[in-house]
Parts: structure tokens; sequence; C-alpha cells
């Protein structure tokens, strides 16, 4: 299941990442590594985003990295 997967309101735990690159570098700078708890808090007009919240964090992903973060939903 990717962060993707997940409808606005629902949380979840990063698995792993399939990113590689400055993307990758980039959410491991803002803490969007392994093991650390999110909320999907909303999606853009046609889904072509993602809005995820983690902790004081807030950060629009697009859809294709999104689709690459695999994630456990939490309950």
């Amino acid at each position: 299941m990717s962060v993707f997967d997940l409808s606005a309101g629902e949380s979840g735990i990063i698995k792993s990442s399939a990113l590689s690159g400055s993307a990758a570098a980039r959410l491991a700078s803002l803490g969007i590594v392994a093991g650390k708890r999110f909320t999907v808090l909303a999606f853009s007009l046609f889904k072509s985003s993602v809005l995820i919240g983690c902790g004081a964090l807030r950060l629009g992903i697009r859809a294709s990295l999104a689709r690459r973060i695999e994630v456990e939903k939490c309950e």
C-alpha cells in the first residue's frame, strides 16, 4: 500500500521508499523516513498531489512520488 492509496484523514507509518536521488534526500531532510507516522490531510483537484502532515510539518507530494512510498495503515 502506498501513501496515495490512503484516504484523507487516515494515518500510516512509512515502511520503505523506492525513491532515489534528490527526492529521497529532500524527504529525508524533512524527516519523512521509515518508521515515521503521518496523516493524509487532503488531495488536490484531480488527485494530482497529496498533502500530508507529519508532526508540525505539512508537505505536498506529487502523486508519482506518493505512489513510491510504501506505508502500513494505522487503525
